[in-house]
């Protein structure tokens, strides 16, 4: 079901007039018409029903009715659950990756897609940190509302790998869950490390997953993990790109959080 994320204007007792791009997509890309409905959900997480009154050559107005919460999570996508939140710890790759990223990403349903400078990462923010999140915003926006999720998803960053433990945690308190973390790596670590699947059974809580960008991560960066409670996990499959290895890991995660193994 298509969603429409509705502006921080956005006043349920007057009708809403949408130009420019809003306009664009009930228009031309929803190709909506006068009387029709779509969903939609504000800033607070609420969930509305937005029926189009009127259409002009330029700008559309449309009223609201809030829906009732059995309806919205009914009809719509479940609505984030905090006790199997996905995190995604990504670390930046080279070129435009990280949009490719970041809308596979929440189109899956990651709660949180923070960024993380590693030891191989190659691309540096310095100075351009505004301009790329703001198209980072626009990228969530445009597929939240692609997809139908009714996750609030964020991105945040850009922070250093070594702040990842302790930014998962804090995260875990906020969310007043259990917490456990994962990084994928291309070859074992150490004589104790499990599959996916036995890591997850039984567990009820927010998981956080870090990807290394194209060089992976080092032994130093992977020891310090473990050593603060990560856990490594070894893709039994063919060697993935990292864009392939973050999507691939959020959906195999989201699979195990949501059925028993």
């Amino acid at each position: 079901m298509r969603l429409f994320l509705l502006p921080p204007s956005f006043n349920p007792q007057e009708p809403l007039v949408l130009t420019g791009k809003d306009y664009n997509y009930i228009v031309r890309v929803l190709r909506l018409r006068e009387g029709q409905n779509l969903t939609g959900r504000d800033t607070q997480g609420r969930t509305w029903s937005l029926e189009i009154i009127k259409i002009s050559d330029s700008s559309c107005a449309v009223e609201a009715r809030e829906m009732p919460k059995a309806v919205a999570t009914t009809d719509a996508l479940p609505s984030c659950r905090p006790q199997k939140t996905v995190v995604l710890y990504q670390c930046i790759p080279k070129g435009r990756k990280t949009d490719d990223i970041i809308r596979m990403a929440t189109e899956a349903g990651a709660y949180r897609i923070v960024l993380v400078h590693s030891r191989n990462c190659v691309s540096d923010f310095t100075g351009a940190e505004e301009g790329k999140f703001s198209r980072y915003r626009a990228v969530v926006r445009e597929a939240v509302q692609q997809s139908g999720s009714l996750v609030p998803t964020e991105v945040e960053g850009v922070i250093d790998i070594s702040q990842v433990p302790a930014h998962f945690s804090a995260l875990c308190r906020e969310l007043k869950t259990n917490g456990k973390g994962l990084f994928f790596h291309q070859c074992p670590v150490g004589e104790e490390q499990k599959d996916l699947c036995s890591l997850l059974s039984g567990f009820d809580g927010a998981a956080g997953i870090l990807i290394g960008s194209e060089g992976g991560l080092t032994d130093t960066e992977t020891d310090n993990l473990v050593m603060q409670g990560f856990s490594p996990v070894l893709l039994k499959t063919n060697i993935l790109r990292c864009e392939t290895a973050a999507i691939y890991a959020v959906g195999a995660v989201q699979t195990l959080l949501e059925t028993s193994c």
